[in-house]
């Protein structure tokens, strides 16, 4: 009880939902004296989350199913959730306040459906003695001895201890390194693609359902959307995130209906009379079937009696295996980012740093990225809950 009674001062470095959650679990320590920087007011980063709802974690009960949605980070993330899962998060948060329910895609979110009043009620639980909130950018972290010396635009400050959660970007990674850690270099993940058939690009607002793709090994499903100038949605955000690192120009093996080819062979058999457009709008979106019957030029009045075997060759493909070719990455619109601090020189049983004492690192930092779901702030919160437990 004498070493509780010694008041222990706290920074931490970016105030979103890892930092922000760390800074709630340890004010209800009192002689914790919580100070937390950043130039947005605390759990700002959780209002777009989830289209404005918040998507607090995914409810997957097995965890080493869990895990797999994380491309990287999944062995370490293996060892954190066996010590706070995603049913832990849950009762947290009810306990903070916030019910949860779960929709049919195992997604959670809570019962208010709204980001505004989730941050509101999180927000709610800074509004103590122990904690002060300096609306400051850190430029630099330094050790001295057993304190750490923090330096913003406007003052300097001495801690004992600091967390770092100021997300995956270079700055933040620069705090990092100034301290020795090393840095898996930073790339787009969960991010809308460029690609090379621009035709499609026609399709605009078209989304397809529950499409499935293959590169290289890898397989996904999930719906695509069609932009003006990209293609995005679930499944190529899945498809962004396991190829972060690849190079470009990739192929992208797509196939948008549940049919089989010899159900769609049947149906073109079964209907000589009918119009090629007519009888293949059964097995994908009609404005789809028209940019593909425009881009081959293949006239899509015909009866299917008059198709062609090369004409039908390309329409069966382009439902089973439309091949498209990512040119690019569309700056600035990722979810996440792959990459960062290298998991080797963390704890995942406390979220220290093996290099220095008194240093946790959580969140986004990390080398951790995980699909569109709640993966994502499930990560975030375990690392809050880790590190203020250990601390």
């Amino acid at each position: 009880m004498e070493q509780e009674s010694i008041s222990k001062k706290i920074a931490v470095i970016g105030c979103g939902a890892a930092g922000g959650l760390a800074s709630v679990l340890l004010v209800k320590n009192p002689y914790n004296k919580v100070t937390a920087f950043d130039v947005k007011e605390p759990f700002s980063t959780l209002l777009p989350t989830g289209g404005g709802r918040c998507n607090i974690t995914n409810s997957e009960p097995d965890v080493r199913e869990f895990v797999k949605n994380y491309p990287r980070g999944e062995k370490f993330l293996l060892s954190v959730f066996s010590r706070f899962s995603q049913k832990d998060t849950r009762k947290l948060f009810e306990d903070l306040g916030i019910k949860t329910y779960v929709q049919s895609d195992n997604r959670v979110f809570p019962v208010s459906d709204s980001s505004k009043k989730t941050v509101e009620i999180l927000r709610s639980h800074l509004n103590c003695d122990n904690f002060q909130f300096k609306k400051e950018k850190v430029l630099k972290l330094e050790k001295s001895g057993a304190k750490y010396i923090i330096e913003t635009e406007n003052n300097q400050y001495k801690f004992d201890t600091v967390i770092l959660s100021s997300g995956g970007n270079t700055e933040s990674f620069k705090l990092a390194k100034n301290l020795g850690h090393t840095i898996i270099e930073p790339q787009p993940s969960l991010c809308a693609l460029d690609i090379k058939e621009k035709y499609l690009y026609k399709l605009a607002g078209l989304t397809i359902k529950n499409a499935e793709a293959k590169i290289n090994k890898y397989e996904c499903n999930g719906d695509i959307l069609f932009a003006h100038k990209f293609i995005t949605g679930p499944c190529i955000f899945k498809i962004s995130s396991q190829t972060a690192y690849n190079e470009l120009p990739f192929e992208i093996s797509l196939k948008i209906t549940s049919y089989t080819k010899e159900e769609i062979e049947d149906e073109i058999k079964n209907n000589p009379k009918k119009s090629i457009k007519n009888v293949f709008s059964k097995f994908a979106p009609e404005s789809f079937i028209n940019a593909i019957l425009i881009n081959n030029n293949i006239e899509g009045i015909k009866q299917t009696a008059q198709i062609k075997k090369q004409e039908k060759e390309i329409l069966i493909n382009s439902l089973l295996e439309l091949k498209l070719h990512a040119e690019g990455r569309i700056k600035d619109s990722e979810i996440v980012t792959a990459g960062g601090v290298d998991l080797d020189e963390i704890d995942p049983k406390t979220m220290e740093s093996k290099l220095h004492k008194g240093l946790y690192i959580i969140g986004e930092m990390l080398n951790i990225d995980g699909y569109t779901g709640g993966f994502n702030l499930q990560n975030c919160w375990a690392g809050a809950y880790l590190s203020a437990l250990n601390i």
